[in-house]
């Protein structure tokens, strides 16, 4: 019995110092030798990171880059927050989207994607030679983009002073 006990605590004693999870560095597997299930495939051509709802949210940012890029600016501001209706009215987007559509045309490729919290999805998204930042905000159930502070900004003065805050950048297409 002696004899076993001492086998015994010499075989864990070198399991011990040996270190007991295996191979190390790439070759080592798993924690415990259980396989995982390999992380969900990311949409193509789109950077996304394991996280609560992140399909999702990326819907509603592509719906609302295609309706920017293709001019609907009524249904692009719907998709908005609350708290981002109340910084720019909707007749206000609309004007001075269609007298300067700066973002129309122009196909807006996100760039990383962060979550946050199960409520919130922060965007950098590439348009042509401008990169930008923006959010998605899960309200009631549901995603909403939440733009920029620099996009509310540029309305705060009103749609006359946006409008001639991009003409002046060269920002409007020729007309």
């Amino acid at each position: 019995m002696r004899w076993t006990s001492g086998v015994l605590l010499g075989v864990a004693v070198l399991a011990f110092a040996t270190g007991c999870n295996g191979p190390q560095g790439d070759n080592a597997g798993p924690p415990g030798g259980v396989p995982t299930e390999a992380a969900p495939a990311p949409v193509e051509g789109t950077p996304v990171p394991d996280g609560p709802n992140v399909q999702e949210a990326l819907d509603v940012a592509n719906r609302q880059f295609t309706l920017l890029a293709a001019g609907s600016w009524a249904d692009a501001w719907g998709q908005w927050t609350e708290a981002a209706k109340k910084e720019v009215a909707q007749k206000d987007f609309e004007k001075v989207n269609k007298t300067c559509p700066a973002q129309r045309g122009q196909k807006i490729e996100l760039q990383d994607v962060r979550p946050v919290s199960m409520e919130l999805v922060e965007l950098t998204w590439r348009q042509g030679d401008k990169v930008g930042h923006s959010a998605l905000r899960l309200t009631g159930g549901k995603w909403q983009y939440e733009p920029a502070g620099d996009t509310l900004v540029e309305y705060a003065g009103g749609p006359d002073a946006a409008i001639e805050k991009r003409r002046s950048a060269n920002q409007c297409p020729a007309a």
